[in-house]
Parts: C-alpha cells; sequence; structure tokens
C-alpha cells in the first residue's frame, strides 16, 4: 500500500516538472521572438524597402559644405533604416551629372540627390539636362540653411550697402564684385546687388569664394557674396569688411552684422539652402519615412552643434513645403536670370 502511494507521489511529481518544463520552453521561445521583433523593428529591417546601400549623390566635390551634409547625416541614418549609407561626390555640369544620376535611379528611395539653389535655378540656366527637373526629382527634406555675407575689400570706402549703391551710381563700371559658378547662390545675391540696387557692377568670375579672397584681401577687387562660415573670420580679423548678411533675418553667427533689408534693400536675400531629393515615382511612404528619419537626425543636439561649428543653421521642411518652396524660388530666380547684369554669359 506504501509502495504504491510512493509510486503515485513520484509520478506525480515527474509529470509536474515535465509540465512545468513545457511551460518554460514557451515562455522562453515567446521571450526570444518578441527580441527578435525588437531588434527588426529598432534597426527599421522590416518597413524600409530594401537591404542595398542608401546612397546620397552630391552635386560638388568632397571637403566643402554641401560635402559635409551628406557625411554628418550618414552615420545616424544607417543606424536607424539598417542599411549602409554611401556618400558619393559627382561634380560638374553645374549640378547636372549627380541629378541625372538620381533622376534615372530604381525609384525605390536607395539614391538620393544632396543639392542646393541648383534645384531651382538649373531649369532656366540648363533647359535640356536629358531629364525633366520637375517630373524625375521629387523633394525629399529641406536640411540646413548658410547665411550669405557681403564683404569688401579693406580700401573700399563703402561701410554698408547704401554706400556701394551710391559709390557705384556715382562712377558707373567701376565698383567690381566677385563671384564662382553662374547660378550659384554668390552669384545669385551678386545679381540681386546689381538690379534691386539699379548699378552696374564689373562681374569677376573665380572657381571658388576661397579663391577670390586674397585678391579681395590685397583690393584687387572689392565686393564678394560668400558663406558666412568663410568669410566671417576674415571678417572678425580685420581682413575685410562685412557690409551686410544678405538675409530677410540676422545671422545667430554674427548677430552684429546688419542685414540688407535693414539698409534698405529687402529684395537682396538668398540663402545657401541645402535639400534632399529623391528619383521620381518613388512610393509616398517611401518618402515620409525617409523624411521622418532626416527630421530625427537633424534634431539631435549632438548634431546641431556639428552644423553650428561649421556656420550651419538646421532650416528642416518636409517634402510638401519644400516642394512649395522649389517653385517659388524657380520663379524668383528665373525672373532674376532673365534680367541679368552679368552680358553675355548667359545667353
Amino acid at each position: 500500500m506504501l509502495a504504491g502511494v510512493a509510486r503515485l507521489a513520484s509520478f506525480e511529481a515527474t509529470g509536474q516538472r515535465k509540465w512545468d518544463m513545457v511551460h518554460r520552453v514557451a515562455l522562453y521561445s515567446l521571450l526570444l521572438g518578441n527580441l527578435v521583433c525588437a531588434a527588426q523593428a529598432a534597426s527599421g529591417a522590416e518597413s524600409w524597402p530594401g537591404t542595398k546601400p542608401l546612397k546620397f549623390e552630391v552635386i560638388a566635390g568632397a571637403g566643402g559644405l554641401i560635402d559635409f551634409v551628406p557625411r554628418e547625416l550618414s552615420s545616424y541614418l544607417s543606424a536607424s533604416i539598417g542599411v549602409p549609407v554611401v556618400v558619393e561626390n559627382r561634380p560638374g555640369a553645374g549640378g547636372n551629372i549627380a541629378a541625372a544620376v538620381v533622376a534615372r535611379a530604381a525609384p525605390d528611395g536607395h539614391t538620393l540627390l544632396v543639392t542646393s539653389t541648383n534645384q531651382a535655378v538649373n531649369p532656366t540656366l540648363l533647359p535640356n539636362p536629358g531629364f525633366d527637373y520637375e517630373r524625375d526629382l521629387v523633394p525629399v527634406s529641406m536640411v540646413v540653411s548658410a547665411k550669405l555675407l557681403l564683404v569688401a575689400s579693406p580700401s573700399f570706402p563703402a561701410k554698408n550697402i547704401t554706400d556701394v549703391i551710391a559709390i557705384a551710381k556715382q562712377k558707373p563700371n567701376s565698383v567690381s564684385i566677385a563671384f564662382p559658378a553662374i547660378g550659384s547662390p554668390n552669384h545669385l545675391g551678386a545679381e540681386m546687388l546689381a538690379q534691386f540696387g539699379d548699378i552696374d557692377l564689373i562681374f569677376v568670375p573665380y572657381d571658388s569664394t576661397a579663391q577670390a579672397v586674397p585678391d579681395l584681401m590685397a583690393n584687387r577687387i572689392d565686393l564678394e557674396v560668400g558663406a558666412i562660415s568663410t568669410l566671417l573670420p576674415l571678417v572678425r580679423s580685420g581682413a575685410l569688411k562685412a557690409l551686410a548678411v544678405i538675409s530677410p533675418q540676422r545671422s545667430v553667427f554674427a548677430p552684429e552684422i546688419p542685414t540688407s533689408a535693414e539698409a534698405g534693400l529687402p529684395e537682396l536675400q538668398i540663402d545657401n539652402w541645402f535639400c534632399i531629393m529623391a528619383t521620381g515615382g518613388t512610393p509616398a511612404p517611401i518618402i515620409a519615412r525617409l523624411d521622418e528619419e532626416i527630421a530625427k537626425v537633424l534634431a539631435l543636439p549632438e548634431v546641431r552643434d556639428a552644423f553650428a561649428k561649421q556656420g550651419v543653421e538646421i532650416f528642416h521642411m518636409g517634402p510638401q513645403e519644400l516642394g512649395k518652396f522649389l517653385q517659388s524660388e524657380a520663379v524668383r530666380f528665373g525672373s532674376l536670370l532673365a534680367h541679368s547684369r552679368l552680358k553675355g554669359a548667359l545667353q
């Protein structure tokens, strides 16, 4: 009798252990499945359209301000969407080489264009690039903006824009201004000064803002429009004179320098902004996801600090707002170039 009870107790204990083991295995499986799902969600692997690298096609060579933008974004984006991010520099043809690569890519959100005012200017300057700017490139995000400065050589007698206009009107074709590529923000700023100030300037071409600086410092040319990040250190050292920030608002990096609007020329306003475009036909959910991830990166304090060190301000717009902005800028720049005072260069 006692032996039977002992055997029954042993059987029940063994059964309980087996039942507990089954429960444990089921629980561990459930936990493991949740961990896998969480990891996939964190990496973006489930929602991103594919595993191949995301490529930023940049309209300029390595080392410039526009090149810094995608390189700063790349590691953060790679972590959030779960694929490698590659930066490819394709300078030349006013940005059309890089734009053509993106325009002809698969519309899957894996090939993006990093561009600037070229996106609004090139349809006027280069009407037959082999693709359609409006149809084949669609807005993703406006990212950042850099204020531009109008500066003068040390011996040029002007202290502000009003002085420049007075001097140029007193002696027509006596005031020179440097500019790099046609259609660049620097060139557009110079055109605005000439047109809206109703003055004739001598336009002197250079390959870059930096290349013109030695001639400006040596008083061989009078004026230049350039990025605040490049010119402000020279202003603060006394090598150049700042006449105005050509923007509606003062720069947070140089609040002591007045704007062109404050000088009585509100039409003279242009910023050096940088935006991201995708291939035409890219599905709207992919565009929205890209913009969302870019906005998250731009909100990071360390990213804001990195851009601030380059003299750049965060200037985010989503796809719809960016699209409207590009349309309005295309109209504004088209009218400006149609009345260009850079004789013969735009024909």
